[in-house]
């Protein structure tokens, strides 16, 4: 007891005298070297927040492939088959609008007014870029939404919802305006994890971005609007010194996932737990089948596996019951393909635009006279496509068919398989023209869930069968519905929309799809 006594009064010795040597440190000592200084602007640390946040999301197992690669036929579902059927979740539609306008959307916007205020012109160019890109996957899922009043900072606010005509109008001037503001050579841009600050790199996924919205509109019959679409594309061919396009696979605007959570690829960490997803029996079959063993598209090998109960590729009809899926072909999961591990490695990458995808554009433009610059015909930029896809997985080719198939020990490189395809399944035939530069491009955007359901709704090519099992009165969803939260916060306005726009259901469609795809 004395002992404890003396060691107490020691203590409060030493802590008088050294409170009276530290109180001046104080400040000093408890300050945190390392924190943020919420009076500073960090535009690297939130850029590379927000490019995350809109791969998450675009890329969400839920969003992503449940709905986009589910109701384009890339991907089925072998068990909980609801969204495969056009059953989505109540929470995933509520969700992915709270997430893109809460997340990357108003991330971009801050990202802008640093660079304002900082004089970086590059962190605008780059923001302006990737809001144009988070506002274009909002109106092609929903149509009408809130654009030109959005992510102003006030609680009681009620945005009005812009029609999907103007929003497509605004987002070329913005892309315009991004590349007008890049500077090559000009300031640094920190934080950049999808282009590691290359300008010239995030010009060219400006103006190529603007190449997708132009023709994602394009279907329209306004001659005016016509006109407008021919003289912008016509502008960015022309000028490849103004206006850069992604002009080969090191370009491609995509994410290249760390590798480990929470950086990896949505669909790996799904991966982890579960086994849910298969290929397509629609993107199996024009792949591969019985007709084409010996030539078939060499990328299948990439794409899918061989089911583990033997044999070659077989793909799981969309849009079975959960019941039907299990039990197909006596063993559902056992006896259908599975995605090639290229799309399940956990440092996948996510594509927000590839090569190939400009160059299907452009055999489009070119074919339909959008685009009357240059000597490239349809079929030159179609090939082009093909060749671009393939290379994009060149190194996985050529090591995984000798695996498949016996090449009597001769060596095939890349430009073999891209030459016997061309010669095959994916020869230029007269009078398909448009059907087999829609095809490939759905072949060619391979998990690329959304922007693939989005360019079949304007297309209507490959030609899809509904869900055998599905819900929604036989019908591919066109859109999704109008999150159930906006309801009760911004009513009045969303009901405005609902009545310009039509029905809010799965069917409607939005103001750039006139094509009867059901």
């Amino acid at each position: 007891m004395k002992l404890y006594r003396l060691l107490m009064v020691s203590l409060v010795v030493f802590g008088v005298v050294s409170l009276q040597s530290c109180t001046k440190s104080f400040d000093e000592i408890n300050n945190n070297p390392n924190a943020i200084d919420i009076n500073k602007d960090y535009p690297d640390k939130l850029l590379a927040n927000a490019i995350e946040d809109v791969a998450d999301i675009v890329f969400d197992v839920w969003l992503g492939h449940e709905i986009g690669s589910c109701w384009v036929q890339h991907m089925a579902k072998v068990q909980y088959t609801d969204e495969d059927r056009y059953v989505p979740r109540n929470d995933v539609i509520n969700s992915v609008w709270t997430n893109l306008y809460s997340g990357p959307a108003i991330e971009a916007q801050r990202i802008y007014e640093m660079g304002q205020r900082l004089g970086n012109r590059n962190y605008q160019a780059v923001a302006l870029v990737l809001k144009c890109y988070v506002f274009s996957v909002l109106t092609d899922l929903y149509g009408d939404i809130p654009y030109s009043e959005a992510l102003k900072v006030d609680s009681t606010y009620t945005p009005k919802y812009d029609t999907q005509e103007s929003i497509y109008i605004a987002l070329n001037e913005k892309l315009k305006e991004a590349n007008d503001l890049f500077q090559v050579g000009g300031p640094i841009v920190e934080g950049d994890i999808l282009y590691g600050g290359d300008i010239t790199k995030w010009k060219r996924f400006a103006n190529s971005l603007r190449l997708r919205l132009l023709m994602r509109m394009s279907n329209r019959p306004e001659a005016d609007l016509q006109n407008f679409i021919r003289n912008e594309i016509d502008g960015i061919i022309s000028d490849p010194t103004t206006y850069p396009i992604i002009s080969n696979n090191s370009q491609n605007a995509a994410l290249i996932y760390m590798g480990s959570y929470p950086n990896n690829h949505p669909l790996n960490e799904t991966y982890k737990t579960r086994d849910d997803h298969r290929v397509s029996k629609t993107l199996i079959d024009a792949m591969y089948n019985t007709n084409n063993h010996d030539h078939p598209d060499w990328r299948i090998v990439v794409y899918a596996e061989t089911p583990q109960a033997g044999g070659f590729w077989i793909g799981l009809p969309n849009g079975l019951t959960s019941a039907k899926a299990a039990a197909y072909l006596g063993n559902g999961i056992k006896r259908t393909s599975k995605l090639g591990e290229y799309f399940r490695k956990a440092n996948a990458p996510g594509m927000f635009m590839s090569r190939a995808e400009v160059c299907f554009l452009l055999a489009e433009a070119k074919y339909r006279g959008l685009l009357t610059f240059g000597t490239e015909t349809a079929q030159d930029y179609y090939e082009l496509g093909i060749q671009e896809s393939y290379r994009q997985f060149a190194n996985e080719i050529v090591e995984n068919v000798p695996y498949y198939y016996d090449l009597g020990g001769v060596s095939r490189n890349i430009d073999d398989y891209i030459n016997d395809f061309l010669a095959n399944n994916g020869k230029w035939e007269a009078g398909k023209e448009l059907e087999k530069i829609y095809t490939q491009k759905w072949v060619a955007m391979f998990d690329q869930g959304l922007q693939a359901w989005f360019e079949w709704r304007r297309t209507g090519y490959p030609q899809l069968t509904p869900a055998e099992d599905g819900l929604n009165g036989g019908m591919i969803p066109q859109r999704l519905r109008y999150p159930s939260d906006e309801y009760s916060r911004n009513g009045s306005n969303l009901a405005a929309a609902v009545a310009r726009q039509g029905a809010d259901n799965l069917n409607t469609r939005v103001w750039w799809d006139v094509a009867d795809n059901n």
